[in-house]
This record gives structure tokens, sequence and C-alpha cells, in this order.
């Protein structure tokens, strides 16, 4: 068996010859591993599924992934300002601290944030082949934090012959951006080295609305270096080390006033650094039916943000804040082919070991003078560690060629709390129609540990973290039909339509009294509809439209959660007039929202609601010759200025153009 094969073929054994029998109209199927383990059919699974490729990412012209990830279905993602500056997804309604992000399925959310988010501002796109979005509760799989779902980045990886890429493009805001890519196989040895760079003034994102907006930019430069370097020692196994670093330096604003000034700062900058070293070893025995992995992996955050007084500040504010995290991971992870069950095809199991250690070191000092109180500081500090162990079953199959089940059950034993278990089921029906139509269901739970800072962050305004904190859990399910139909001049239609609930108990929250500290009070109802449609009249032809509805209500105020606005939808198209030239316009339209709301005079005014807006975004690629390609990408072509979050307004239109050569 060729190396290189390895993949598809444990998928050809996993997927069973029925696939393409009762579905003609489909082409062979594309497979997403996040979501159990083993390559499979998305239309295999009982849950939302996202996948994001390499073709995509170049022919909408992504740059980051916070614009890769704005046009997935039930996904929100909002950034706190500019280019680079902090970005949240909300997954389903449920917390931004409910979503769990991997690289090369090894969890990397950062432990030195207050709430262990993943911060989806930071990273380019030039190493990545493809992300996958799993929606929906896998901490059957994944554990902690996979309360709403999971999204995994995975690396661009050696194989084949030598193959490279070059390209560089400008724009306004002063945009230089540039990226190299090679990769090959040599011998015994593969490797893949990505090199990606970008420079911008950026624009204004404070509102305009304002009445003391100054209309300070905040640019940004970031670079980033992958390589992913393996040896075969046989045909079937493969040691491999993947390292990656990343810088990303970029300017903060801070929405709100003191003495009728907003502070919108032209010193205030922070940089934010990734540093992270995979090793790997992985093996196929029994002539492909059993595929396993060994992974070490540590990964390090490092976010500096500093801030010096300037003639706009009437409070001389000074910030020096360094926020350190490091996580090591360790994982044995193992597929198994099952054949020879009466009446059971593409069955499979996969069972496999993690052992995590978080390490957070935090210092924050900002000193100011009060136009009331006077001169004062705040202090904040967090010195911690934690670990957690688990393992991991799962089981998937086809009854008769017709039901596809999965399940899975994890059990995490974390340091100094409970041990926890958690579990998912999922069943794919193929009903007996005329035309191919699926009925799916899922049920699971989740849970996810407090952080570090919840229970050991303190602060000189009188903050202690709480170490007798429970874990937040969760249950949830999800239900629907999902369609591919041969409509005539229409081409391939897809359908889909799924609703879903999520139920988080024992939620972490803020109180001031008796002590300010965090406590499991919180209580979150979540529900809504997800719904998809996709019409392909030719492969130079496809129209895809999504709409979200979500209700994310707080059950102890009855009001709905912040950021999460009831209804959101998204279109995209792929059009190839001819085959040199692709053309990718993207529109993302979104509902009002409630949020912490600023009146025109950047006044704190508390809980109200965002207004909603929409943003447009064109992508087109040129083929000149064989070798070279010209792209134009537009953002924000219609200038709106809809605010993300409440005070903080979407980059102003850019437009920018490039070249690439490929050999």
């Amino acid at each position: 068996m060729r190396p290189i094969h390895l993949a598809a073929a444990f998928a050809a054994l996993t997927l069973p010859n029925a696939t393409l029998a009762q579905e003609p109209t489909r082409a062979l199927p594309e497979t997403v591993v996040t979501a159990t383990g083993i390559p499979t059919d998305p239309a295999r699974l009982a849950a939302g599924v996202t996948v994001i490729d390499r073709r995509i990412i170049e022919e909408r012209g992504y740059g980051t992934l916070a614009e890769a990830l704005s046009a997935v279905p039930g996904l929100r993602l909002v950034q706190s300002g500019g280019p680079g500056q902090s970005a949240s997804a909300f997954v389903r309604g449920t917390n931004s601290n409910h979503v769990l992000v991997l690289r090369d399925g090894v969890p990397v959310n950062d432990p030195s944030t207050p709430n262990g988010l993943f911060n989806f501002g930071d990273d380019i796109l030039d190493d990545i082949e493809r992300i996958e979005i799993i929606r929906g509760p896998l901490a059957g799989i994944y554990g902690s934090a996979a309360i709403g779902g999971v999204i995994n980045l995975i690396t661009r990886r050696g194989g084949g012959r030598f193959t490279g890429a070059i390209s560089g493009s400008g724009g306004t805001q002063n945009t230089v951006a540039g990226s190299a890519f090679a990769s090959g196989r040599f011998g015994v040895m593969d490797g893949m080295l990505a090199v990606g760079s970008v420079s911008t003034r950026g624009s204004n994102v404070i509102a305009p609305r304002f009445a003391t907006n100054r209309g300070e930019r905040d640019g940004q430069t970031v670079q980033a270096v992958t390589a992913n370097a393996g040896a075969w020692l046989n045909e079937d196994t493969r040691i491999g080390l993947v390292g990656r670093w990343r810088r990303n330096g970029f300017g903060l604003d801070n929405v709100g006033s003191i003495a009728g000034t907003v502070i919108d700062d032209p010193n205030y900058a922070a940089v934010n650094s990734f540093g992270g070293v995979q090793a790997s070893a992985e093996t196929v025995l029994f002539g492909g039916r059993w595929r396993s992995g060994l992974s070490f992996s540590r990964f390090s955050d490092d976010r500096s943000f500093r801030n010096r007084p300037d003639a706009f500040d009437p409070t001389q504010q000074t910030d020096d804040n360094r926020y350190k995290g490091w996580r090591n991971d360790m994982r044995w992870t193992n597929a198994v082919a099952l054949a020879g069950i009466p009446g059971v095809t593409a069955a499979a199991i996969t069972f496999g070991l993690q052992y995590t250690r978080d390490e957070a070191k935090v210092r924050v000092r900002r000193a100011y003078v009060h136009p009331v109180f006077g001169p004062g500081s705040f202090d904040q500090d967090v010195n911690a560690k934690t670990s957690t162990a688990g393992g991991y079953f799962g089981l998937q199959g086809t009854v008769l060629d017709r039901l596809d089940l999965t399940a899975s059950v994890r059990h995490d034993a974390p340091e100094e709390f409970e041990d926890a278990t958690t579990w998912r089921v999922g069943g794919v029906w193929r009903l007996p129609l005329p035309v191919p139509v699926r009925a799916f269901a899922a049920y699971g739970t989740g849970f996810r540990t407090p952080t570090l800072f919840d229970r050991f962050g303190i602060d000189n305004f009188g903050f202690r973290g709480n170490p007798n904190l429970r874990p937040e859990t969760s249950k949830g399910w999800e239900a629907g039909l999902a369609a591919d139909i041969s409509a005539g001049p229409l081409g391939l239609v897809t359908l889909q339509a799924t609703y879903f609930r999520t139920e988080i108990r024992d939620l972490i929250e803020f109180v001031l009294a008796p002590v300010s500290t965090q406590v499991n009070i919180g209580k979150a109802d979540v529900q809504g509809v997800e719904t998809l449609l996709t019409i392909a009249p030719s492969p130079r032809l496809a129209l895809t439209l999504s709409y979200t509805y979500t209700e994310a209500d707080d059950v102890r105020s009855r009001e709905q959660l912040l950021r999460r606005p009831k209804n959101t939808g998204a279109a995209s198209l792929r059009w190839q007039p001819v085959p040199p030239l692709v053309i990718s316009p993207e529109l993302l339209v979104f509902g009002p929202a409630p949020d912490v709301v600023y009146n025109d005079a950047g006044d704190f005014v508390g809980r109200g609601t965002n207004p909603g807006g929409a943003v447009f975004n064109l992508g087109a690629r040129l083929r000149i010759v064989p070798a070279w390609e010209a792209f134009v990408v537009g953002r924000n072509l219609t200038a709106s200025r809809y605010e993300t979050a409440n005070g903080f307004v979407t980059s102003e239109r850019g437009l920018f153009a490039g070249l690439a050569a490929r050999w």
C-alpha cells in the first residue's frame, strides 16, 4: 500500500459501496475526520458539518480565520475592533468559551485568557489545508469545552511531487500581503513549508456616530511560518514534526468615554505571539484496517498589551499587561475498521487516551487618574497550573445499508474536580423514497471545567478566584431532514433543516456580594433552526443560501443572551463563466442583537439592542497561463457601518489585487 493513499484507503474501508448506488446524483463524497475520528461522508453524520477547504479559501479571498468563519451556518463571529483584534465565536447560541478549537486534533484554546477562549482574530491561513466545523456537543470525543461545537484547523502536508506557490497583493489601507508555499516528497522524506505576512494601516473601527470620534486608524502586521516534515519508516509508518510560529501586532481602541472624551487611543497597541511544536507517529496495521497514532504537543501563547499617556486621554492611563499560557498535550488515537458483522457495513471503532497540562501566568498593571477620585491603579494576577486525563471509545456503522449510527463515550479526570463522563449518540436514516431523503437525530452531553482565572485569579479591587467551582454541564439534541434532489435545469439541489436545543447548567458567573468572585449560578436554554439550500445547475455554477434562527435565553432573567442575534443568514455564489475565471460573491446578513450599549456621546447606558446590518464581499481569480493567476478581493464593498459589537464597526471598504504563481 502506498503511504500517500493511506487515508483514502481507510475511508474506502469505512464507507460502503451503497453510497453511490443510493445517491447517483452525488459525486464521490468528501469526508470529514473531526466528527468521529474516522473519515466519514458528512451525509452519514447526525451533526451540522461545514468544510472550508483550500479551494474555497483561495477563491473567496479569505485572508484570516475570522473572515473564513463568518458565513458558517449557526456560527456568529464577533470581532471587537479592527484587523487582528479579538474575535470570538458563538456556536448555536452557546457561549464563546463553549467552542473547542483544535490544530490537527489538538486543543489550542488559550489557558491564559480569563474565559479560556480562542482568539479567531490572530491567524492568517497560508498554512491551512482545510477547516472542519462540527456543530453540536462533542465532549464524548474531545472532553471539556466542546459544548457548542468543535473547529479543527488542519495543516497542509507534503506529499507527491514537489510543488510550490508564491503570491503577493496590495490594496486600500496601505495593505501589502505575501506568501510562499512549498511541499513534496523526496524518497522516504516529505515536507511542507508555508510563510505568510500581512501589513495594513487598517481603518477606524470606532463607530462614526460617537460625537468625539477622532478617526484614528488601527493597523496590523502579522507574520506566520509553519513547517511540516515527516519520514516514512516503511510504507505504512510515518513519524512527523510540525512547528508553527505566528506574531500578530495591532493597534487597539476602547469604546466608552471618560470626562466626555471617547478613548480612541493612538498609543494603545498589542502583540500576540504563538509558538508550537507537535511530534507524532502514525502507522497502519493489519492490511490497513487499524490506524494508530501517538503525538506529543507543546503550544504557547504570549500576549502583551501596552498603553502610554497621551494628550487625548484625560485619565492618563498606562497599561503594561502580559498574558502567557502553555499547553502540553499527549494523545494516543486508534481507528479500527471491522468486518464480518451480519447486516452491518462500514463498521468501525475508535478509542484513545489523552493527557493535557495547562499553565497560565498573567500580570496586569494599569495606572490612571480618575476625574473625581484622583490617581488609582488596577492590578490583576494569575499564576497557576492544572491537568486532566481522559479516555474515549467510539463506534459507528451502517445497518442494512440504510441506517448510519454513531456513538461515543468519554471519561475525563480533571485535576481537583470530580470525574466527568460524557457521551453522544446519533443516527441517519435514508428514507425509502424515490428521491434521496435523510432523517437524522443526535443527543449528547458536555461539560466545561473552570478556567485558571476563575479559580485562582486575584486583583486589588477585591476579586478572588473560587477554587470550589464546579464544571459547567450541558445536554443537547438535534433533529432534521436533508435531501439531495436532481431538479432538472436546477441541477443538484440540496436542502437541509435542523432543529437544535441545548440546556446548560451551573454556568459560571461573576458576583459582587458577599465576595467579588465567580460562582455556579447561571442557566441557559438555547434552541433554534439551521437551514441550508444549495443549487448547482452545473459544475461551473453553485448558489448556497443559509439561514439560522436562534433563541438563546438566560433562564434566571428570561432575557436573551448578549451578542446572539435571533436571525442571521448568508448567501454565496461560485460562478465560473469561462474555465479560467472564478467569481465568488458573498453576502452576510445579521439581525439585531442584545448587547452592552453606548450612546452617541460614548456613555455606557447598560443593556440594549445592537442594530442589525449586512456586509458584502467578493473574490475573483483569473488563470492567465497555467502557472499564473490574478486575483481580486473586495471586503465590505457597500461600506457598511454595521457594528459587530456595539461601538465597533466593520472595517471600511477594502479592495485588494494580486498575482499568484504555482509550479
